[in-house]
């Protein structure tokens, strides 16, 4: 595998992954890939994704939130820019009285930021990137329970008609 850099990540139906990275090829060469992943991801992947809405609060309506509070939700970032102007944005959504407002953070460069948090947001993006390259490249998924539940009906057919 050639050098991967993330560029977009996307939990959809609270099931699948749609990423966007660049790929460094040889030569100075560089290939953008767009998926839409159709495997399940794993709750490692899930779980990374679960530190952001913390993040989300603060950046859109300047609130501290438990862990276990649900009003918020992230489903994706982007991050862009270069070197020291480098920096993420996140992409999720509040549920209030009239129903779900769709949340962006303004853009965090890494090196450059006001927020308090930063370093935090930092570490928990480069978590949640390293489970996407799991998923991605080594096939790191959600376990397979509904066809296991399948086989299992299968052999114990098979084995009453012995």
């Amino acid at each position: 595998m050639n050098s991967v850099k993330i560029k977009k990540a996307k939990i959809k139906d609270d099931l699948f992954l749609e990423v966007e990275y660049t790929e460094e090829l040889q030569w100075h060469s560089k290939k953008d890939t767009k998926l839409s992943c159709t495997v399940p991801i794993h709750n490692d992947l899930k779980d990374a994704f679960s530190k952001f809405p913390k993040h989300l609060a603060y950046l859109c309506d300047n609130t501290e939130i438990d862990e276990d509070d649900k009003i918020y939700d992230v489903k994706g970032f982007s991050i862009g820019g270069n070197n020291e102007n480098e920096g993420v944005t996140l992409s999720g959504s509040k549920e209030n009285d009239f129903g779900i407002v769709n949340l962006n953070t303004p853009f965090q460069k890494w090196e450059k930021s006001e927020y308090h948090a930063i370093g935090v947001l930092g570490e928990e993006i480069e978590a949640a990137i390293y489970e996407i390259n799991e998923y991605l490249f080594n096939g790191k998924k959600a376990p397979e329970q509904q066809l296991s539940l399948f086989e299992e009906e299968t052999e114990k057919f098979s084995e009453e008609n012995i």
